[in-house]
Order: C-alpha cells, then structure tokens, then sequence
C-alpha cells in the first residue's frame, strides 16, 4: 500500500510539473515557420509583407522582449513598424529611458541647459539605443531577409553575451 502512494504522488507531480510546462516555457516562432523558408536561402525573397506578419508573429509570441510601434504608413501604403527588443525590465521602464534620451539629446531638463555633472549621471542610467533599418531603399530587397533572422536571435538566444546586450541596449529595429 505505500508503495501504491509513492507511485501515485510522483505521478501527480509529474502530471502537475508538465501541466505547468507550457506557461514557464515560451514557444517563440522561427522565421521559417512562419515565412515558410529560411531567410537568405537561395532563389527565395521574402515579401515585405511577410517580414511584417514573422515581426507581429514575433513580438505576439515575446511581449516581454519585444514592443511594436506602428511607425505610419509607408509611400506604397504599407504600415511600416519599429520592434523594440530589450528585457523585460528595459521595457517596462521604456518612457524613463526615452526621457533620459531625449534630455541628452537635447542637453536640457526643460527649460535649462544641463550640467555636465547632470549630463553624466543621465548618461550613466540610461541604455544605449541602437537603431538598426533594413528598409533604406524600396527597391532594395535583399539586405531585409536578414532582419527576422536578427530579430529572433535578438529574442531568443540565452547567452551570457546576448542577455548582457539586452539588459543593457534597446534595440529598434526596421524591416
């Protein structure tokens, strides 16, 4: 008889450990499951609209590490967005680090210019931004097949380096 109640209370653990598997696990989409190939593969070149749908698909599946901002239309009337990939913590912080950014960039605190002491202390509790656009001309298609390959490194890789770069950088990136 206890035997029968050490099998049945591993087996509810198991039960319950694997049930909650799937919420501590995220799945999070390769490229080629949703553009339907490898980016950069031969003879294959994603439609803008396919970089988009993999970034929303993206961003859906990590909301944690991604934001997306609809950035307008583009002169096609295509919606053009801007992913924001950062940890989790950088993007709940996001509008404190667009406040630094913006009183460095403009080297003021409202009406008065900042200090060098002020401008330091700033510098010194912001994240660097790295701004990286796939998009430069409309007619140059191949350099953005690269962009969701980046995107779901960015996203997904857990080494030391990458986790160090993302509690430290907010990336935006455009496809």
């Amino acid at each position: 008889m206890h035997r029968s109640w050490r099998s049945i209370a591993i087996a509810a653990t198991l039960a319950i450990g694997s049930a909650a598997l799937p919420s501590a696990q995220r799945s999070i989409p390769s490229p080629a499951s949703v553009i339907g190939w490898e980016p950069c593969a031969d003879y294959k070149l994603a439609t803008y609209e396919q970089i988009e749908d993999y970034v929303r698909t993206l961003a859906a599946a990590a909301p944690d590490r991604v934001r997306l901002v609809d950035m307008g239309k583009t002169t096609e009337g295509r919606t053009q967005v801007l992913a924001i990939v950062s940890s989790e913590d950088n993007l709940r912080q996001l509008d404190h680090f667009k406040s630094i950014a913006r009183r460095l960039a403009l080297a003021r605190d409202g009406t008065r210019p900042l200090t060098d002491e002020e401008a330091r202390a700033l510098a010194g509790e912001g994240k660097a931004v790295v701004w990286i656009d796939f998009g430069l001309h409309s007619i140059e298609v191949a350099h953005a097949q690269t962009a969701p390959l980046l995107l779901y490194k960015a996203v997904t890789d857990e080494s030391a380096e990458m986790r160090f770069i993302r509690d430290n950088v907010i990336l935006l990136l455009v496809a």
